[in-house]
């Protein structure tokens, strides 16, 4: 399952690409105020990125990573894997961990970090499931996008999900 948490203007363009690809949107948190959560099965993303227009969009939007960190090795090795993958499509990926807390890198365009099992999304963000631990359980890679990068965010998200399957 892919979660994808989207704006109220988002929201809309997605269910309509969606609903023109054939796809059936979830939305688990229907009843939570400010909170708008769709879930999709894995593949259908590539359906339904290739039906939004990304308008005004920057063609390689600034990406940074989180992953040094992070504290659990293999989730951490997810994050990187993402961020190289990423980077093999052409796109520059910043070490947003490189310079500790006296230099910050400037804030990108969207962010790869863990994936939650509670998502607190203030901004539209992907959880995309990329694997499994030792122990069986899932390993999620989270990408956030920053304002005007929706577009951008689900075409990543389809990257990351064509490479998964």
């Amino acid at each position: 399952m892919v979660a994808i948490a989207a704006t109220a203007r988002w929201r809309a363009r997605i269910v309509a690409a969606a609903a023109s690809a054939g796809i059936t949107l979830a939305d688990p948190l229907a009843g939570v105020p400010g909170i708008r959560v769709l879930t999709c099965a894995r593949g259908d993303l590539g359906a339904i990125v290739p039906r939004l227009a990304r308008d005004g969009e920057p063609s390689r939007p600034a990406i940074g990573a989180h992953s040094d960190s992070i504290a659990d090795r293999e989730l951490r090795d997810a994050v990187a894997d993402v961020a190289a993958l990423l980077s093999l499509h052409g796109n520059v990926v910043l070490d947003l961990d490189a310079g500790g807390r006296r230099h910050p890198p400037a804030r990108p365009d969207v962010v790869v970090s863990a994936g939650s099992d509670h998502p607190q999304w203030t901004e539209p963000a992907v959880t995309l499931p990329v694997g499994t631990d030792r122990r069986g359980g899932p390993l999620t890679v989270a990408l956030t996008a920053g304002p005007g990068f929706e577009g951008a965010l689900l075409e990543l998200a389809r990257l990351v999900e064509a490479d998964a399957a």
